[in-house]
């Protein structure tokens, strides 16, 4: 009787749930202050991208020690396609954002008798301004 019942299961259903199993996922989040203004780019195919920076801060050491703490800083490279263009252009530098964003990595061939290099690809999914920078009185 049950054996009859498990034979009819789709091949893509999870046991605990109604909808169908995602294929493999790669995301990642990052909070932290644009580097410089977006710059808007062509691709080869001549499609409109842009590409911005944004910096992260990393204590070294345990969570009491910050104040004394050496940091350290890392900056991702992040692409916006397509629509998602439009809210990153009016970002400027200094804008905290929160991002979410896919990832890929892509092997590069080496130069002049170099190894190959690995470069993480991160392409935005959406983007939350946090914070913009204050004003500059001039």
């Amino acid at each position: 009787m049950f054996r009859q019942l498990a034979l009819r299961v789709p091949a893509g259903a999870r046991a605990l749930s109604t909808t169908a199993s995602r294929s493999n996922l790669a995301r990642m989040q990052i909070m932290g202050r644009l580097v410089a203004d977006p710059e808007i780019k062509t691709s080869v195919n001549g499609k409109e991208f842009t590409s911005y920076v944004v910096a992260t801060t990393d204590y070294l050491g345990s969570r009491e020690d910050r104040a004394s703490s050496a940091q350290t800083s890392t900056y991702h490279r992040i692409y916006a396609f397509g629509d998602k263009t439009d809210k990153v252009k009016t970002l400027t530098k200094g804008t905290r954002v929160f991002v979410e964003a896919d990832f890929r990595i892509e092997r590069q061939p080496g130069e002049d008798g170099q190894p190959p290099r690995d470069r993480l690809l991160v392409s935005q999914r959406s983007v939350n301004v946090i914070s913009r920078p204050k004003p500059v009185d001039a």
